[in-house]
């Protein structure tokens, strides 16, 4: 005789059995699935941080072998700034020689200058910091050195003819004499130093002329002169002329006596506009004022356009 129930709650626990198996199996194949993708992902990962670790190697060699080449480069660097700054001694006593008027800009050593500039600049390894600074500094003496050479070979220039009314006798401008030839207190710092020329007070602008016929033997900037040009004259004797706010003159070119070749300003180490008026007989500066007519002399108009 058949029990009213217990076929079906025997048909319910074998229907719950048949579920929790298909539903353990779904659960065994999901999970297989997933394993087998993380395990392709993780290899993948391995293959990627392998490649990434030897671009890495790679990159720390490299910056290994700039950093030396860097730092070969800057000990380079520093040895030319040595010999600049040698180069700069000389032309110092170059220009002592030849007595021209001291720049008065001060003088700082490469390496008090890189000591004292703390850190790089933005973006720069310590050693390119060092080697930039350090060429910056050498394009400054180096142009230094060029002017001073270039200013002296001008002086020195050995002048076989003289022009038509060559000897520089006319006042390059009028104007109050504000400082002397020879020896006077310093403008710049205490005691005194030999000053090789006259100052002439004057505004700026003022047309300077010509003080005597001649060639154009130097024509740009001098550290400490400012804007500069010097005129030789023939038999050894050649006029400087500093501090100018314009050259109106260039090298090589013919000037004649009273022609316009330049404008006063205070280009250079300066207190105020003036013109400051060399007479030299080579490289010896002697009183202009010895050459010079006498100031009250007429003064010829002149053309501002002369002398380009």
């Amino acid at each position: 005789m058949r029990v009213p129930g217990i076929g079906a709650g025997v048909r319910w626990a074998a229907s719950r059995r048949r579920v929790a198996g298909v539903t353990v199996g779904l659960a065994v194949a999901t999970l297989t699935v997933a394993l087998g993708i993380t395990g392709s992902a993780l290899r993948e990962t391995r293959v990627e941080a392998d490649w990434l670790r030897g671009q890495l190697a790679e990159r720390r060699d490299r910056v290994r072998q700039q950093r030396a080449e860097l730092q070969e480069l800057a000990g380079r660097v520093d040895r030319v700034a040595r010999a600049a700054s040698g180069a700069q001694e000389r032309a110092t006593q170059l220009r002592r020689v030849a007595r021209l008027e001291e720049s008065r800009e001060p003088e700082t050593s490469p390496l008090l200058v890189l000591a004292s500039a703390g850190a790089p600049l933005p973006g720069w390894t310590p050693e390119a910091g060092l080697a930039f600074e350090q060429l910056a500094w050498i394009e400054g003496q180096t142009a230094a050195v060029n002017e001073a050479v270039a200013l002296l070979t001008a002086l020195l220039r050995d002048g076989r003819s003289t022009p038509v009314g060559g000897m520089p006798t006319r006042w390059p401008v009028r104007g109050e004499v504000t400082s002397a030839f020879g020896i006077r207190e310093a403008v710049h710092g205490s005691g005194t130093d030999f000053h090789p020329g006259i100052d002439i007070r004057a505004p700026i602008g003022m047309p300077v002329l010509a003080a005597g016929a001649g060639q154009v033997v130097f024509a740009g900037a001098m550290r400490g002169y400012g804007r500069t040009l010097v005129i030789d004259h023939g038999e050894g004797v050649s006029t400087l002329y500093a501090h100018l706010s314009a050259l109106h003159a260039a090298d090589g070119q013919s000037v004649r006596r009273g022609e316009v070749i330049g404008a006063v300003g205070r280009s250079g180490r300066t207190t105020g506009p003036h013109l400051h008026y060399e007479v030299r007989i080579g490289a010896e500066p002697v009183d202009p004022r010895c050459h010079l007519s006498r100031p009250d002399e007429p003064v010829q108009p002149v053309s501002l356009t002369a002398g380009g």
